[in-house]
């Protein structure tokens, strides 16, 4: 049987929506943060291509300076101070509107040279040589300089020519023309500059780079999972939540024996089917409820009928025939007669006291406003007084009980306390009752006249008791003799 189908496909639904979401956060955080930052090293960036793209782009800025009469020197300075001595990307080419952009590293120290060899200016970090602002150039005093120091102020294009590499991969230098703007066909020389590139990343370099990136990744990873983790999860936790806290509400009404209220849910899968079984149970228990109030009126009645005509309508026809017998022999034997008016009377009397025990037990106290120990107490007590008859109750346990077990001891005890009454001609009886543990217990024992539990009874007393018990799954006995009292003996699971 495939149980929680459909609650299976709701959780697992939530939780696809969720890695879907991460997976996206993946795909963003390594297309916007992580391949941006990974370095390109310099073994795969060209020399040819860094000259290509760098004399590109400074000889739009430095033709045009250069190219002025007499050159501003001072404009030199400024723009060499105001440079950025490293490289950190730079456009590789364009298609359409589409530009590709790579990112590497370097460290570039600069020198720009007028046409006439003349230093018109240098970047601050230093340069291998120190070199004069407004002094010549002499190539030959850094080492690799002189060949492609010629070849730049000569225009020639070979890139070839352009440069000199130090260190494989590593550092290298290099000098290249800035011709001017003019349209002319002859482009003319104006100036030539000379770069210097170290600490380029190498092919060694970038495994860690990507490392370095990758743990920034997982960290914006994790709490991008989390967020998003957090806020599906709560949406869907609440969900649940107010679905089980109405479950719940209602369960806690029905414990207490409210079955006015249903579980109100309708979303169809298989919380939602058993909570529908759930409430058919309680429709089912509430009409079991009822019937069984039913029956107790029921026996209630049949068992005030019985007594009534095993008691007090006897002795009603008893004090009726001695009151004939009286007004038969008032004129003849007046003493007799007064023996069975005596005789009336004192049968008069008992019917009295049946008839007040009846309604006692009809109109008991409530033993569901006060305290059942003390309701118990009070109940007996004024049946010691009614009856004439010494009652001793022992009551052990404070623990709460149902209001259906209390309302079941109490007319247990009612019952055994009123056949004491009216069959055992006792003068004592004690009732013990201990609800300290899972199991109730009590006891109901008199010194009276005892009888025969072998022998067929038409009372319906013992039979009613008992049947109360074991509506509960308790246990009932009696042990009685002639001449030798009798003892109840009732167990009940506090738990039913």
């Amino acid at each position: 049987m495939n149980i929680f189908r459909k609650l299976r496909w709701k959780l697992t639904l939530n939780y696809t929506i969720v890695t879907v979401s991460a997976f996206l956060v993946v795909v963003l955080i390594l297309v916007g943060i992580v391949l941006p930052r990974i370095y390109v090293p310099n073994n795969i960036v060209t020399p040819e291509l860094l000259i290509s793209i760098v004399q590109k782009n400074s000889n739009n800025i430095w033709s045009h300076v250069l190219s002025q009469s007499p050159v501003d020197t001072e404009l030199i300075k400024a723009l060499m101070k105001e440079s950025n001595p490293q490289i950190t990307s730079f456009d590789l080419f364009h298609i359409g509107s589409l530009q590709l952009t790579i990112r590497t590293i370097a460290q570039w120290r600069a020198l720009i040279v007028g046409p006439d060899g003349i230093l018109l200016g240098k970047t601050e970090n230093g340069f291998p040589v120190n070199y004069i602002i407004g002094q010549p150039v002499d190539p030959t005093r850094i080492q690799g300089l002189e060949a492609p120091f010629k070849a730049a102020m000569a225009g020639d294009k070979d890139l070839s020519h352009l440069y000199t590499i130090y260190e494989p991969d590593e550092r290298f230098l290099m000098a290249f023309p800035i011709t001017n703007n003019s349209n002319t066909k002859n482009e003319q020389v104006v100036g030539v500059t000379i770069l210097i590139l170290d600490a380029l990343p190498t092919q060694a370099d970038v495994p860690m780079q990507i490392l370095n990136i990758t743990g920034r990744s997982l960290l914006y990873l994790l709490l991008g999972i989390g967020f998003m983790g957090a806020i599906f999860g709560a949406i869907f936790a609440h969900g649940l939540a107010t679905r089980f806290r109405r479950l719940s509400t209602t369960i806690e009404a029905w414990s207490v024996g409210d079955f006015a209220k249903f579980i109100d849910d309708k979303t169809g899968d298989e919380i939602s089917q058993f909570t529908q079984q759930l409430n058919n149970m309680a429709k089912q228990l509430q009409d079991l409820l009822h019937r069984r109030q039913d029956m107790a009126v029921s026996e209630e009645r049949n068992r005030l009928a019985r007594d009534l005509h095993d008691s007090s309508k006897q002795q009603a026809l008893a004090a009726s025939l001695e009151l004939g017998t009286a007004l038969t022999l008032f004129d003849s034997d007046p003493k007799n007669a007064k023996k069975h008016l005596m005789e009336a009377d004192s049968l008069v009397d008992s019917v009295r006291k049946e008839l007040t025990d009846l309604v006692h037990e009809l109109r008991p106290q409530s033993v569901d406003g006060q305290d059942f120990s003390e309701a118990l107490k009070d109940y007996a007590l004024d049946w010691s007084q009614r009856s004439g008859i010494e009652v001793n109750i022992n009551i052990e346990g404070t623990n709460e009980l149902s209001i259906e077990i209390r309302e079941t001891l109490y007319r247990i005890v009612q019952e055994a306390l009123a056949n004491v009454a009216r069959h055992s001609s006792a003068s004592l009886a004690d009732v013990y009752l201990d609800h300290r543990t899972s199991l109730i217990t009590l006891t109901i024992k008199d010194d009276g006249c005892g009888f025969d539990t072998g022998l067929q009874h038409g009372g319906i007393g013992l039979k009613s008791m008992r049947e109360r018990t074991e509506v509960f799954g308790g246990s009932f006995s009696v042990v009685s003799a002639p001449g030798k009292g009798t003892l109840l003996h009732v167990t009940l699971p506090k738990q039913s």
